[in-house]
Parts: structure tokens; sequence; C-alpha cells
């Protein structure tokens, strides 16, 4: 079975992943930005679990881009109980972090949000997705804050050193369309133990944002071969190893 840990099933065309999704019979983690997002998200679960053989899986999270729209609604009260319930509905959390390169949102809006979220993570011992993007060190820093949060680590490509820190206290990492086209990602795959291994393609933007033309939900595929043939495995051994990681965090 192919699961594609971190795409944003929200962004499609409703017909266009329809049609993908009647052809397709993995798993799709599909990540949240905002509530907008989401709800979205939990519409494409429904469908898919009508009328396809694909399961999706919507997470609730807040995107370091949304932070400026969002930590000013934390501080209502109807609203941070909406999210909650958002939170509470999702079996993972994400997309969370922060961003000191693409985001034009205020770093002090970023934290706000991020740790208002962790601490629903630290409480509940939910499986966290994180954006690091440029702001590994600080990421890294509040992690330690919240020690019961399981944080996976999406499309990790900072410093090294931080990369060796974020294995040594046990967080998962995954892996997607980048990583045959980048010697420092292939390094960094190459150190990753195989049981912290997931796969993704963060579909439907990253791809063609590489240079690449395709986007359908079929390009798991791909990054499944891609990713075998860097460690030497078999398409088999491949798909049990993810699925084994993947069971791992729903079922602990």
């Amino acid at each position: 079975m192919l699961i594609d840990f971190h795409t944003h099933l929200d962004l499609y065309k409703d017909d266009e992943l329809q049609s993908q999704l009647a052809e397709f019979s993995g798993t799709i983690v599909a990540a949240s930005i905002d509530e907008k997002s989401f709800l979205k998200n939990c519409e494409i679960e429904e469908y898919a679990r009508e009328n396809t053989g694909s399961r999706i899986i919507p997470t609730f999270g807040i995107h370091p881009n949304a932070a400026d729209e969002n930590a000013p609604l934390l501080d209502a009260p109807a609203v941070a109980s909406r999210f909650t319930e958002y939170l509470e509905r999702s079996p993972l959390i994400g997309e969370i972090g922060m961003d000191f390169c693409w985001s034009k949102c205020s770093a002090e809006n970023q934290e706000k949000v991020f740790r208002w979220i962790l601490e629903y993570c630290d409480k509940t011992g939910k499986v966290c997705v994180i954006h690091t993007k440029d702001a590994e060190q600080k990421v890294c820093d509040i992690l330690k804050d919240y020690p019961n949060a399981r944080p996976i680590i999406h499309w990790y490509d900072g410093p090294e050193n931080i990369y060796r820190e974020f294995i040594n206290r046990g967080y998962m990492q995954t892996f997607g369309v980048e990583t045959i086209r980048s010697e420092h990602l292939l390094k960094l795959l190459k150190m990753t133990p195989p049981e912290f291994l997931l796969v993704e393609t963060d579909n439907p933007d990253s791809e063609p944002w590489l240079g690449g033309t395709r986007n359908d939900v079929g390009l798991i595929e791909r990054v499944y071969n891609e990713i075998a043939g860097i460690l030497g495995m078999s398409r088999p051994a491949i798909e049990k190893l993810i699925e084994d990681n993947f069971n791992r965090i729903l079922l602990n």
C-alpha cells in the first residue's frame, strides 16, 4: 500500500482530484494550513470514503503563512474552542511550524500559533507535522519545551547538525520529490534510521515548483521508487517499511 504522508488536497480542482482518487487505492494524509482548508479536506475525505478506494486522513493545523490572520483569533474563546475541536478530530496534527524564508507573517505571530498547537500536542501526546524552513534552530529550541509532543519533520533541508539533533530526539522525517535532485537531501536520507522514514509528495505544488510537470496523486509511486533505489531496497521492502512506520504512528 502506498502512503503519501504530506499533501494539500484542498488545492486541487474538485473534478481533477475526484478522477485521480478513483484510480488510487492508497492512503493520503491531507495537511491543512487553516480552518478553511481543514474543512475542505474533511469534505474530500467524505467523498473519497463513499466513492473511491482511497483513504484520506484530514489533519488540522495552522501553517506559518497563516499566522498573522489566526494568531489574534486564538484569544477569542469561541474560536479557540472550535480549533481545539478540530485538533481533537485529527488523528495527526499539521501542518504547523515556523518559516523565516517565505512567510511574510511576523515571527511573533508564528511562534504564538506554533506554541498554542504544540501545547495541545504535548498534553495529548499527538503526532504533529512540522515545517522548519530557515527557522530550524528556532523550531528546535521551541520543541524542547514540549517533550510529550511527537514531532515529524516535514521536508527538512536545513543544517546537518540540527538534523542530527532531531534524529537524536527521535523525530521521524519525511522525504519527497526533491530528494533525488539534492545532494544534501540524499545525505540526510542516508543518515536517517529506517524506522524514522516516511514518504511524501507535498502535492499539488511542489513538483511543478521544482520544474517537474506532474502533480497527480499517483506521483507518490515515483517517490517510492526513487527512495527505494537510493537506499538499495526493493519496492515491496520500502512499501512494508513505510507502512510499518505509519501504522506505528497511528497505533501508539
